[in-house]
């Protein structure tokens, strides 16, 4: 096991510039908070993950095959993770910035910016599937389309969907700090009316009323929720699923059809994917 006092740590990668998709993919696997990204003059890369003491070994055990280092950082009370958030982007206008920072200067008047104060628990929000996600929302979100996020977390996705248009947008988590952290980012971002934050699992939601239904919580969790997302997807309306490994696609999509969803393609960030799915329209749109 590897030694370190409790709390934080700083794990620091060299590596070339070709490498970087796929060893940023084994840090957040392993469960880093967020990565930073410095380019080197010799066109390397040096990658530094903020990881909890207690996901460290794993970190570790992921790049084994490269030469590393470790830094100890002292523990604040839970958001020494903070040091390491920074602006990112997804898809092809939206900015997603920390809400202790100050945009980048590579914001453009035309980008969608939103701020996330993602509290203690869910890291700076800047996993690949969260990406892929995003992207997915930035193309499908009409105005006036009703969406739910599943396993809400932060609120980045609820959040993100209805300053795209969409109205109303339900954001479901079992974890009741994902709920104050959802509502609290809405207001944030101006749509604390249109983000509606509730502490119940993806099974109440109200069948067949959803345009488009996005859920970022893991295969196994996918798998199990399966029947219950396309129920609460209307006839004709969309699924975006992610939180998935490559290897782990053919058993979600499988769930998926089984459920009655129609399987419509997947997106790729490293070895990460996210699934896109259609509810099969029968003709009968249902009563929101």
């Amino acid at each position: 096991m590897t030694s370190l006092p409790a709390g934080w740590a700083t794990v620091v990668v060299r590596l070339a510039a070709e490498e970087l998709d796929e060893v940023s993919g084994r840090l957040w696997a392993a469960g880093v908070a967020g990565i930073e990204e410095r380019d080197e003059r010799d066109g390397s890369v040096e990658l530094r993950a903020g990881v909890a003491a207690s996901a460290l070994d794993a970190v570790v055990a992921a790049l084994a095959d490269h030469e590393l280092s470790v830094e100890a950082v002292a523990d604040d009370g839970g958001d020494a993770w903070r040091a390491f958030a920074r602006s990112w982007r997804a898809g092809e206008r939206l900015v997603v910035v920390p809400a202790w920072l100050d945009p980048s200067a590579d914001v453009h008047a035309d980008d969608l910016v939103v701020t996330l104060d993602p509290g203690r628990a869910f890291g700076s929000g800047a996993h690949p599937t969260t990406r892929l996600c995003l992207a997915e929302l930035e193309q499908l979100v009409r105005p006036g389309d009703a969406v739910a996020d599943v396993g809400c977390g932060s609120g980045v996705l609820a959040v993100v969907a209805a300053r795209l248009g969409a109205r109303p947008v339900r954001a479901v988590d079992v974890d009741p700090e994902a709920v104050r952290a959802t509502a609290a980012n809405a207001l944030a971002n101006g749509v604390g009316d249109v983000v509606v934050a509730a502490d119940q699992p993806a099974t109440a939601l109200p069948r067949g009323a959803h345009d488009l239904v996005v859920a970022n919580i893991g295969a196994a969790v996918l798998i199990e929720l399966a029947p219950a997302l396309v129920g609460a997807t209307a006839p004709g309306g969309r699924l975006v699923l992610s939180g998935v490994l490559a290897e782990q696609v053919e058993q979600v999509a499988a769930a998926l059809v089984r459920a009655g969803a129609t399987l419509e393609g997947e997106r790729a960030d490293g070895e990460w994917r996210a699934l896109l799915a259609r509810h099969p329209d029968d003709g009968v749109r249902q009563q929101r």
